[in-house]
């Protein structure tokens, strides 16, 4: 286990005591199961509004270029709206794609991702190929009740 991965288990077992000693006597599973999967909610509203996990996971090699953009039209507007309602997400740079940029010293590392030639120190001069995203609301609904989190998407069975 890795001293990172070990430092978040301590920290999550001072935060609840209850489950830590439970999951250590055998009882429970919530302990290592208390985070929200918050990943998975999003890929469930996606699959719910849109169908994208559908769509990925389908062979499409068979289709012709018209019936996978008809599809694509409907995937693509749903799974946008859907986005947009629960992860609001913003460009993190507003130049135009292709545009001249310059990065100053101090620039965060963590929001620009500097490729090619790099040499010595910023300031650098470059070209905006990506201008990357960044999250500004997070309204996912909370999971109501005791549910397997791994469960994405249910199964549909229609009775007739």
């Amino acid at each position: 286990m890795g001293f990172l991965l070990a430092c978040k288990v301590f920290l999550k077992a001072l935060k609840n005591e209850k489950g830590a000693k439970d999951f250590l006597e055998g009882q429970s599973t919530e302990a290592v199961i208390s985070e929200e999967h918050t990943h998975l909610r999003l890929l469930s509203l996606l699959q719910k509004e849109g169908r994208l996990i559908d769509f990925l996971k389908e062979d499409i090699t068979s289709f012709t270029d018209a019936q996978i953009g008809a599809a694509i039209r409907k995937i693509h507007g749903e799974c946008g709206k859907t986005l947009e309602e629960f992860v609001t997400l913003r460009p993190l740079l507003q130049e135009t794609e292709g545009a001249n940029v310059t990065l100053p010293q101090g620039y965060d590392v963590n929001a620009i991702k500097v490729i090619g030639k790099v040499k010595g120190n910023p300031p650098y001069q470059g070209i905006l190929r990506h201008k990357g995203w960044k999250a500004h609301k997070l309204s996912l609904p909370k999971q109501i009740g005791k549910t397997d989190p791994t469960v994405v998407f249910p199964a549909e069975v229609e009775i007739k």
